[in-house]
């Protein structure tokens, strides 16, 4: 699925190794980590996400999930959003990455699933219904998005 992905706000697939003893996906290269690391680093570093670029953040992280609720070829949610799976480059431009929980709603089905994901993160309404439907990802892009104009969290 992911390598079929093109989106400049979807983290690039590169390549994969399939071994009997260890598996790994090879993806493109994000200088400056997560969105998490960048809104708790010390003072001096986070001075440059300035509002406009926290906007930017939060533009290409819609962009992104955007493109996966209503352009993909086939509609994805990715059921874990949150600023550890949101990656900048070393220009700051956002990638969101880390597809492991992700899920293709099939309209056939009660698209039921387990409850997983990021705890404070994930919707409310997937704890009581068990259903996956792209409101899961709008809740937590919605937690990511204030936490990264509140500046970030301090837990770790």
């Amino acid at each position: 699925m992911l390598s079929q992905i093109r989106h400049r706000n979807i983290v690039k697939l590169h390549g994969f190794c399939l071994h009997h003893r260890c598996m790994f996906l090879v993806y493109e290269y994000m200088g400056r980590g997560s969105l998490f690391y960048a809104l708790n680093m010390d003072d001096e570093e986070a001075k440059e996400l300035s509002w406009s670029k926290r906007v930017d953040i939060i533009s290409g992280t819609v962009n992104g999930l955007s493109y996966m609720h209503h352009d993909c070829f086939s509609q994805i949610v990715h059921k874990d959003v949150t600023s550890n799976k949101i990656f900048l480059n070393s220009e700051l431009s956002v990638v969101v990455s880390d597809f492991g929980n992700a899920r293709l709603p099939d309209p056939d089905s009660s698209n039921q699933t387990l409850q997983v994901g990021t705890y404070g993160y994930f919707a409310p309404e997937l704890a009581h219904t068990m259903t996956v439907t792209e409101k899961c990802d709008v809740y937590s892009f919605g937690v990511v998005a204030l936490e990264n104009l509140m500046g970030g969290t301090q837990e770790s």
